[in-house]
């Protein structure tokens, strides 16, 4: 697995990355690795060169999100939602047999928004600096 520069700290929360994705004039998302429990979201302004951001999922226990999608940056992209905060049938999908954050991307959809949740007990992620592009 390609890591941004290995001198590139972590970060966390969700308005730190949403901060982060929102520099950009737009963002392409793709689900670049998944396991048993851990998943890589990487965001790139253009896949030819390389990405800005690499996301990780450490003990996902659910997830509902295309491979890829686009986001438009000029709003809210990433968030975290409350379990108490969401329907009893959305909370009993989410949360069967699993426990964590629910973790959302907003993806820009013909007819209107649509998300993508993660359920992941932490996430954290590097960015590169600026408009510079990290290998794949």
């Amino acid at each position: 697995m390609n890591l941004p520069d290995e001198k590139a700290e972590y970060e966390t929360g969700e308005q730190a990355l949403n901060a982060a994705i929102v520099e950009y004039p737009w963002m392409d998302f793709y689900l670049v690795s998944l396991d048993e429990t851990h998943a890589v979201v990487r965001g790139t302004v253009d896949i030819s060169y390389g990405y800005q951001l690499h996301i990780e999922f450490i003990g996902v226990g659910f997830i509902d999100c295309p491979m890829s999608w686009k986001s438009d940056t000029g709003s809210e992209v990433f968030s975290r939602s409350s379990p108490e905060t969401l329907p009893d049938d959305t909370r009993k999908r989410f949360f069967d047999n699993n426990g964590g954050d629910v973790f959302r991307f907003t993806i820009e959809g013909f007819h209107g928004p649509l998300f993508a949740y993660i359920v992941a007990e932490e996430m954290r992620f590097r960015r590169s600096h600026e408009l510079v592009y990290l290998p794949w």
